[in-house]
């Protein structure tokens, strides 16, 4: 059986409120009228992402001070495979993975000093400082402006929520973000 699994975006649709999602929704309409089997996980903002985030004792970000229900990358590589080896289980599904709790990044600051011993504050930045920050780090202009897009969204309380999808999928609980900053001490310590 031919089947693919597509990492789409939190929220693609056509009224998506960033272009990422807006893009993202024209190849999830391209795979479901493929005629392949398909599954499309739609996951929330990865836990990794905060991993470029922390300069020193500083925390910058996408949520204001939003709470966001972040997913860990190894819970959703976890669902692609379990999707994969029971395609007929999740044929025309459309999933969006989240972590077991929603949390702001000030939390996420406090998690990362806990764990690290170390002064961590969150820095919370408009979408111009955002955007203006990322172009100064090199980012191109295209993503800096997309990642602002989401700024604004994440900011509005769009990714505040959590699910069972991980947990429906692959039949284990996903990650907590303090398990992940304990996995990734070092990678945290040293930027």
């Amino acid at each position: 059986m031919r089947h693919i699994v597509r990492l789409s975006a939190i929220g693609a649709a056509h009224d998506a409120p960033t272009r990422n999602g807006r893009l993202h929704a024209l190849s999830d309409a391209e795979l479901q009228e493929s005629g392949i089997g398909w599954t499309i996980l739609r996951p929330s903002h990865f836990m990794q992402n905060l991993l470029a985030a922390k300069a020193g004792e500083h925390l910058f970000g996408l949520f204001g001070d939003a709470r966001v229900g972040l997913i860990d990358a190894r819970d959703i590589a976890a669902a692609g495979a379990a999707i994969l080896t029971a395609p007929e289980q999740h044929q025309g599904m459309i999933y969006t993975p989240t972590g077991p709790e929603s949390i702001t990044l000030d939390q996420a600051a406090q998690e990362m000093a806990r764990t690290l011993g170390q002064p961590v504050r969150y820095m919370p930045q408009n979408p111009e400082q955002t955007r203006d920050g990322l172009l100064q780090a090199g980012l191109d202009q295209w993503s800096a402006e997309v990642l602002a897009e989401y700024r604004v969204a994440y900011g509005s309380g769009w990714g505040d929520f959590t699910n069972d999808h991980v947990e429906r999928i692959v039949g284990r609980q996903p990650r907590t973000f303090a398990e992940f900053v304990s996995d990734h001490r070092e990678q945290f310590a040293s930027v």
